[in-house]
């Protein structure tokens, strides 16, 4: 390839050339053999600054583990009862923060979603309640939120909801909202539930097509849902747990904006009590498990082998004894697949309640092999004998080990197990940023080889049982020193191919990265272009911004009289290779991965104005 051809791009921490990622190592990667691996957790929440308690009689509420204000950093957001404010935790590197309400909702909050609805490049807010109203906060710039539930056409009925989830259902590049709801408050013929789903109009409001796309579920009880791909079609499907044996239902994407129930059909129509739904891949065969929490009579863990029973449909079958994964130690809840030791394969965390006191509750299970889980016993968790509920994983502390926050019912706060683990196994952390699909490449479908060992992850926003985990996505590559190649398959049907990715390191990655910014759409597909309002008056006194050394080589300072709110980054053709929330009059911005060119900065001050210059690397 000639080298006017070669593509080129920044992101933080990353250089790309020739589709292949470049990085350095920030650690000695010493020999291929890696040690035993010694799971370890340590319940810190008291240390990083976080007492906070759930009160009130209820089946728990949303714990959100998710980069809000978009430092790099994982934040809290934390449920409370009936009657008090969320609780918002900034993430100052060194434990947290808490930080006053950035919304005023004091119903009894349930899921907790931070989305990019309106694909603008900041989180906005959904709150799903149960016996009150679910709303919708846009984001209008430095953590300012306006509830635009009404103007945006979303409901206002009270209801008893639990789960929400988001996805694209339809591939527009935009994403929609699929609740949960046992039913209207008020409506004579309650026992009549159903869920619910919103499309998204990409202008700001929603139009409901719950019976259009035949998605209501009518007259059962449910607790959660999730957006996932079951059939490797990259048309996300959707899977419902629900309550007090009314069966579990499986809905298939058609891809024509209407889902069928296969329910029956796949073996999926589990008749349980069913609590959490959590997609994983634990086999690394690449087809997407569920695994359903339950009461002492057993948990469900939906195999999904990819193979086709007698009547042409894909069979999902429960192996969860088979895997010592049922769970029959109390009523199970929320649960999360993580790779605890980044050895390269799922293990497991359960949520549960026990009426009898000082008995352990919750538990872990170590993968096996990719074969089956053991239920190690880890000295930090056996002290757990608390009620829980839900939780969400993410590395809050950005050691490479992936954590855990636990919601408690009282009279316990809420936990953060951190990640003790000892090994010497390599991770690498990813995140996603959609051009023309979704902002935040919700559907995006992650695959990793190294060596031998595949990988298969999917990205989701709400899922478990009321929980949101982080959406930087971690890939433990065990005694690996490099991933081979990493194949990023967007919800556009667009593929996305990087090499020799070299791990300890967090990359983002923008959608067409590796094929020169060019992307490509899946038959059928139909995108519906971004309205994206940005600043459009420009300043005058330009000279008030100051960029040095320029030229420069491995950095350059960027100093301002007004304090800056964004910085963002761009190659000459226009295409963003970054943006950073700065809030400052000055920053040091690295460059050493740089190549030799020139590069266009806007430094952004406020949601009107703005400046460009040029900026010369040597």
């Amino acid at each position: 390839m000639a080298d006017s051809q070669k593509s080129c791009y920044f992101y933080e921490n990353m250089f790309c050339l020739d589709n292949k990622i470049w990085a350095p190592i920030l650690m000695i990667l010493g020999s291929c053999v890696s040690i035993v691996a010694q799971i370890a957790f340590e319940e810190k929440a008291l240390e990083y600054n976080v007492l906070h308690k759930f009160t009130g009689a209820t089946i728990g509420g949303g714990v959100s583990i998710y980069d809000f204000n978009r430092d790099g950093l994982d934040d809290l957001t934390l449920s409370s009862y009936a009657g008090q404010q969320l609780s918002f935790y900034i993430n100052t590197g060194s434990g947290f923060e808490l930080i006053p309400p950035l919304v005023n909702n004091t119903e009894i909050v349930k899921q907790i979603n931070w989305v990019d609805y309106d694909n603008d490049g900041d989180s906005d807010l959904y709150i799903a309640a149960n016996d009150g109203i679910s709303r919708l906060y846009e984001q209008t710039g430095d953590l300012k939120f306006e509830d635009v539930t009404q103007s945006s056409g979303l409901p206002l009925n009270t209801h008893f909801g639990y789960g929400a989830c988001w996805g694209d259902y339809n591939r527009d590049g935009w994403l929609d909202l699929y609740y949960a709801s046992k039913g209207i408050i008020g409506d004579p013929d309650a026992i009549r539930s159903y869920n619910r789903l919103f499309k998204n109009n990409a202008d700001g409001t929603f139009s409901e097509r719950t019976f259009e796309a035949d998605v209501s579920d009518e007259g059962k009880l449910p607790f959660c849902a999730a957006f996932l791909d079951y059939n490797n079609d990259m048309w996300p499907d959707i899977y419902i747990a629900n309550d007090k044996l009314t069966y579990n239902t499986l809905l298939e994407n058609t891809g024509g904006g209407t889902f069928e129930d296969v329910s029956v059909a796949t073996g999926a129509n589990a008749r349980m009590n069913a609590m959490c739904v959590n997609p994983g891949d634990y086999n690394q065969d690449g087809w997407m498990d569920i695994y359903v929490t339950n009461t002492p009579v057993g948990s469900q863990y939906l195999k999904n082998s990819g193979t086709l029973n007698e009547d042409g449909f894909l069979e999902l079958k429960n192996f969860a004894v088979d895997l010592g994964i049922d769970f029959r130690g109390g009523n199970c809840w929320g649960s999360n697949f993580l790779d605890a030791d980044n050895d390269g394969d799922l293990d497991l965390y359960v949520s549960s309640s026990i009426p009898r006191p000082k008995l352990i509750s919750s538990a872990f299970f170590e993968n096996i092999n990719h074969d089956h889980f053991i239920a190690p016993e880890i000295e930090g968790l056996l002290k757990d004998t608390s009620s829980s509920y839900s939780n969400a994983i993410g590395d809050i502390n950005n050691d490479g080990n992936i954590d855990i926050v636990v919601q408690n019912n009282p009279p316990d706060n809420f936990f953060i197990w951190e990640n003790k683990s000892v090994n010497d196994n390599n991770w690498v952390k990813l995140q996603l940023e959609g051009k023309l699909s979704n902002r935040d490449g919700i559907g995006a479908r992650i695959e990793a080889y190294i060596g031998d060992l595949y990988q298969m992850q999917f990205t989701l926003c709400g899922s478990g049982f009321l929980g949101q985990n982080s959406s930087y996505k971690h890939i433990g590559i065990g005694a690996g020193t490099i991933i081979d190649s990493l194949v990023i398959t967007w919800p556009t049907g667009h593929v996305d191919r990087f090499y020799d990715v070299v791990p300890h390191q967090t990359f983002k990655i923008i959608e067409g990265a590796s094929t020169n910014g060019e992307i490509t759409l899946e038959d059928g597909v139909e995108i519906v272009e971004r309205n994206i309002t940005t600043p459009t008056l420009q300043i005058e006194n330009e000279e008030a911004i100051k960029i040095f050394p320029n030229p420069g080589n491995d950095f350059f300072i960027i100093e301002s009289e007004r304090k800056i709110s964004h910085l963002e980054i761009y190659n000459l053709n226009g295409q963003l290779l970054d943006r950073r929330v700065i809030d400052d009059f000055r920053y040091n911005y690295n460059t050493k991965l740089w190549i030799p060119g020139v590069y266009i900065y806007k430094t952004i001050f406020d949601n009107a104005t703005y400046a460009i210059k040029k900026w010369i690397k040597i």
